[in-house]
Formats: C-alpha cells, structure tokens, sequence
C-alpha cells in the first residue's frame, strides 16, 4: 500500500486485491492526506518478513518498527487496525510500551479497532460495518422473512475459538444444542459440527484463501435463504471473547443479523452492546431473559433452554425494533464514512 507521505511503509498485509485491502488502502490514503507521519504501520501479522529500510536486513514489522523508533529515524507513528483483532498478548503491546521508554518524541496515532485500555485509539472506526453495507448482498424485507420457527436459533462458526468451542459442549450439556442450527468448522474434518443443516446448504468456499476449516468464510451473504428463514434469534459469536475491553471488536458477524433483520444475541468482547445501544440500535438480552449487557456462554445457553415463548409472537413483536436497526445500521454506516472522507 503506498503512502507517499511517510518515510517509512509498513503496510504490508493481507493480499492487496482483497476487497478489505482496497478499503484499508483508501482509508489510510485520505486520512494522510491531511496528516503526516514518519511511518505508517498495518497491524496484521507483525511477524510477517520485511526488509529494514536502513540497514537492509530481513526483519518483521515488529522489529522493523522497534528499530526504527528507538534509533530516532521515526516519531510519529500511524498504526491502523481493520479486519482482524489484536489479540490480548499481542506482540505490538510490547513494541509500542519499548518505543515509548526509548525515545521520547514517540507520538502513536491509532486508526480502527484496538483495545483503547491498552493504548488510546484516537480514530476508532466500525470497519465491517462499512464493508458491509458497501458489499453485503442485498435483501428485501420480504427476502429475510421467516417461513417457520422450525429453528429456535441459528450460530454459525467457522474457526474453533475456544469460547465458541464452549458454546458448543455446553449445548449438548444442557440438552438444547438440536432445538436449532449450530456450525463448527475444525481443520481436523473429524471434528467438524453441523447441527441440524447438511453440506447440501452450505456455501462452497475457497481454501486457499481463508483456510480449510471444512465451513465457508460466507462473509457477504445470509447464507442459504430457506435455512436462514427457519429461526428465530441468531447467536452472534464475534471473533474474540474478552470480558474487558476499552472499544470491543465488531466483525461483519455482528451486522449480518441486523441486515436480515433478526434479534440476536452476542457473545463477544465486554462493552459490544453498550457500543451498539449508545450508537442507537436496539439489542435484545431483555427479550431472552439476560438481565445484563455482557452475555456469557452460560447465560446464552440457559436462554435458549429456558425459552418457552410463542416464536411467531416473539419475532412480531419486534418487528419494528428490527426495521430500526436496519435503517439505523445505514445511517451509522454514513457517520463512520464521514471520519475518513470515504
């Protein structure tokens, strides 16, 4: 990705054909026309190999970016975070806490999704959401309609993160995992989980691309329409599960069922429904019995098993709810395009 007006590039990332890397591109590219740094850094994989631009040496960006900043050939840093979280033990904690303690002109500026308890986020930005409103296939109402409540609850999954694993076991524990649509993808095929849908309604998906985890990386669709339009409440399960953090992580996962406009729950980083009630959407823990913002598996797993209601009751009475968040989820859309010019 260039960037012109910084000395030092590491931008380097996923593929630059990809869809995501083109919006990177044109965020960071409007954002430094009106800003300067000496170095400007993509946090996606800062192990990946790199040339030092002074000495020359293959290197990492962790590294690269360390030895710039501590030899004083940078201060001002642009660190940009988009379609993958930084996990909790990242490395990059480490190198920004070295930096700061090396040189004292190091001046950090934060783009996108970083847990701003760790370091401040000065630009924080819902990247999917705008992804997705620009990409997600489009859907009438009419399309997103339920034909049946033959499902309590729909969760896809694709990688095997532990709480969704957790989600998982706990469900069958509790004797509520067949009351509706649970996916679970694992490189091992012996470990794949597909509850109640059958590879005849699952999506084709490239391996070389997003790995072969045996379950689509169906990022841009709702999914086969007639499986979709048998449940009631879908189980968001975000990419990352940690109780505390200062601005939580959103992927497209979170805004698919606002799109197909159905209620959710959301087992993902402390704070998300908080975010997403302070940004104007209507969440729905009241509507499952969880007297709380921040589900937990076991909240969401007695949810669903103590759930005796009337689906069709349920899912009509929030009708208008779901109308506003699909209208709202555009009109935020709007207001995070206007941080950066797009």
């Amino acid at each position: 990705m260039p960037s012109n007006e910084a000395k030092f590039d590491l931008t380097s990332g996923f593929p630059a054909d990809w869809p995501t890397s083109r919006l990177e591109k044109k965020i960071i590219s409007n954002h430094l026309a009106n800003n300067h740094y000496d170095v400007v850094v993509n946090a996606t994989w800062g192990f990946l190999e790199c040339d030092n631009p002074v000495t020359k040496e293959k290197s990492n960006k962790f590294k690269v970016l360390e030895y710039l900043v501590t030899n004083g050939f940078a201060n001002k840093v642009l660190f940009f975070n988009f379609v993958d979280p930084i996990y909790d033990l990242s490395t990059w904690y480490e190198v920004f806490d070295n930096c700061q303690k090396a040189n004292k002109d190091f001046e950090l500026t934060c783009v996108g999704q970083v847990d701003s308890n760790k370091i401040e986020l000065k630009y924080p930005f819902a990247f999917w959401a705008v992804f997705a409103h620009d990409n997600f296939k489009r859907y009438s109402e009419e399309d997103t309609k339920p034909n049946s409540f033959d499902n309590l609850f729909l969760c896809y999954n694709r990688k095997p993160h532990r709480h969704r694993q957790m989600l998982h076991d706990q469900m069958i524990k509790h004797g509520v995992i067949n009351r509706g649509i649970f996916t679970l993808g694992n490189e091992d095929k012996s470990k794949i989980k597909m509850v109640n849908v059958d590879r005849s309604v699952v999506p084709p998906h490239d391996t070389r691309r997003h790995g072969d985890f045996g379950i689509p990386n169906d990022t841009m669709t709702l999914g086969n329409l007639e499986v979709w339009n048998s449940h009631l409440v879908t189980i968001v399960t975000e990419t990352q599960h940690v109780p505390v953090m200062g601005f939580p992580w959103f992927s497209e996962k979170i805004w698919k069922p606002i799109i197909g406009m159905r209620p959710y729950l959301l087992l993902g980083d402390g704070g998300s429904v908080r975010y997403l009630e302070d940004n104007g959407s209507f969440t729905f823990n009241e509507t499952f019995g969880i007297e709380k913002d921040d589900a937990t598996v076991s909240d969401i797993v007695h949810a669903m098993e103590k759930f005796t209601k009337d689906p069709a009751e349920v899912y009509d009475s929030v009708v208008p709810l779901l109308r506003h968040n699909k209208k709202r989820f555009n009109e935020f859309v709007l207001e995070q395009k206007k941080i950066f010019n797009l």
